[in-house]
């Protein structure tokens, strides 16, 4: 009797907890054409009697009460009924109980892992569908819930900087804005390439033998590139924000996620007609790439949207191979009618490796990089030229197609490859190193300085992009300049990580009080020869995140 009271008020209450949340899911998605997400949360910042006569005005409140006792009660007594009812016991033999058991557990993983295969369906990747109200309303709303109160938990906050610390902070270090020249050849298309773990830690062993650029090599020895450069976070997400926003916090994961940001990298070029699209060969549910990017007014073409076009795709655990990326956005700037601006972000150079052709020998690898990189060495290195090789045989149809002269390609890594060791002694800012390949047509190379040791990080992309293809032309510089002048102020000639900024004099981890000199002005390693810090050096890493806070609280300052 005990069982049949229990499991009845058990059911009943999940039955309960159901209908409410879809009760919630669907007014919530009425409301805010979206699933249910951090922003649920925000209605503890508010007055909860207003709250409470919103909810009692506007939605059938004391009839959804009602509804909830009556499912409620049916399921109480629907359960009842059943366990009253004769049925006859089933008695499996030890083995057949076991076996549907294990085959209950199997069809529960792989009802998990949702439409991918890969992983796990989480809130990084459970789109399936080009329809988003199709992802949104598929999507269990008591999942949904889970997945907002845990990010909730988590959410960055924006340290609150003053205007009057915010004018010092510019007269000790330098301005925020700056203007581009006249450019009479102006408006290029632009293709700016945030490529998953290309980093200098594994390209330091390209070779002969070893050929980790496949066809991007003979770009590199054709164009400009720059491999004294740090990326400015050390993970995907961060980068993405520093980069493409000029924000040192996740914003997606910060109040501010649904906020039409003002002044991003992208607007100059949107000021001046550009059509702005976001392309990536992974999905946009990751960290909300997609939802928040299409508040910023930037389309976004995603993996889902790519299998649309490439049926034939091989799929990966974030998406697709970046190969199909590339496709798309040759095809998107062959038929463009205006000037293109396409931001993107590649992901087959990203664990679980994909199987991809055969780019390097596995006789070829020495033992040095097995020390250095001792796990999925093979597969590690040979996505990461696969993923230069493609990116290189992109650059070569641009330079084979009719507009060959009238676009600008960037790319540079997200991070390090994080599986190779760092050697503490020699590699203070070398381990978190990538590069920044830059295609520039000829006519656009005016009067132009090119220094490729010159010290540099992911601040310096969008000035050196602003300066080479938009005329007279204000914007957010935050240290930043164009790599492709010569140098105006040596406060600006540094790079900036997230635990290590360096000089011409030289690097400076942030856990540290001292500063370490290179082992010579063509690389980013250090001796483990010390100096002391002048007052400039020593404060100018807390000065220059300070200064990053205060530009973006401009730039949310009706939202803050």
């Amino acid at each position: 009797k005990f069982y049949s009271i229990f499991s009845s008020f058990y059911i009943a209450l999940i039955a309960l907890l159901c209908v409410v949340f879809s009760f919630i899911k669907y007014y919530y998605y009425e409301m805010y054409k979206s699933k249910i997400d951090l922003f649920i949360f925000s209605v503890l910042n508010e007055n909860l009697g207003t709250i409470f006569s919103i909810i009692y005005k506007d939605y059938p409140l004391f009839s959804g009460i009602f509804a909830l006792i009556l499912i409620s009660i049916f399921c109480f007594l629907l359960n009842n009924r059943i366990l009253k009812s004769p049925f006859k016991p089933l008695k499996l033999k030890p083995i057949s109980f076991i076996f549907v058991n294990l085959l209950l557990i199997g069809i529960y993983i792989i009802a998990l892992r949702g439409v991918n295969h890969h992983v796990f369906m989480n809130e990084r990747n459970y789109r399936f569908a080009n329809l988003e109200m199709i992802n949104d309303i598929a999507l269990n709303p008591i999942m949904a819930f889970s997945w907002a109160r845990k990010a909730s938990k988590e959410l960055q906050k924006l340290p609150y900087i003053s205007d009057e610390e915010g004018q010092v902070l510019q007269k000790e270090l330098f301005s925020l804005f700056a203007t581009t020249p006249y450019n009479p050849q102006n408006k290029p298309h632009i293709f700016v390439n945030l490529m998953e773990s290309f980093a200098n830690n594994a390209l330091e062993f390209h070779s002969l033998e070893l050929n980790l650029l496949g066809e991007l090599e003979k770009h590199f020895k054709e164009d400009f590139v720059f491999e004294r450069f740090l990326s400015s976070g050390n993970w995907t997400a961060p980068s993405f924000f520093y980069l493409y926003f000029n924000s040192p916090i996740i914003l997606t994961k910060s109040k501010y996620f649904k906020t039409n940001l003002t002044q991003n990298p992208t607007e100059p070029f949107t000021k001046q007609g550009y059509e702005v699209i976001f392309l990536t060969s992974g999905n946009r549910t990751w960290y909300e790439f997609g939802a928040f990017l299409e508040k910023q007014d930037i389309e976004v073409i995603d993996a889902i949207s790519l299998l649309k076009d490439y049926p034939n795709a091989q799929k990966t655990a974030y998406g697709i191979l970046d190969e199909y990326m590339y496709y798309k956005a040759y095809e998107l700037f062959k038929g463009a009618e205006k000037p293109l601006l396409i931001i993107a972000l590649s992901t087959s150079n990203h664990p679980p490796y994909p199987k991809v052709y055969e780019s390097i020998s596995r006789a070829n690898l020495s033992g040095k990089i097995y020390e250095k990189l001792p796990k999925n060495t093979y597969e590690n290195l040979n996505n990461y030229a696969y993923a230069n090789s493609e990116f290189g045989k992109f650059i070569s149809k641009i330079k084979a197609s009719d507009f060959k002269d009238k676009i600008i390609i960037a790319a540079t890594g997200d991070h390090r490859v994080r599986d190779m060791k760092i050697d503490p002694l020699r590699e203070k800012a070398f381990a978190y190193s990538v590069p920044f390949y830059l295609y520039v047509p000829q006519i656009y190379q005016n009067n132009l300085y090119y220094d490729k040791y010159r010290l540099a990080s992911h601040k310096d992309i969008f000035p050196t992009l602003y300066e080479l293809s938009l005329s007279e032309t204000a914007y957010y510089s935050l240290g930043g300049r164009n790599l492709l002048a010569a140098p105006s102020d040596e406060k600006l000639e540094f790079a900036f990580n997230e635990v290590v900024w360096a000089d011409k004099l030289g690097i400076y981890p942030l856990s540290s009080t001292k500063g370490y000199f290179y082992e010579n002005n063509t690389t980013l390693k250090n001796t483990n020869e010390a100096f002391e810090l002048d007052e400039y050096r020593k404060n100018f890493a807390n000065s220059y995140r300070s200064l990053m806070f205060y530009q973006l609280g401009l730039r949310l300052k009706d939202d803050i």
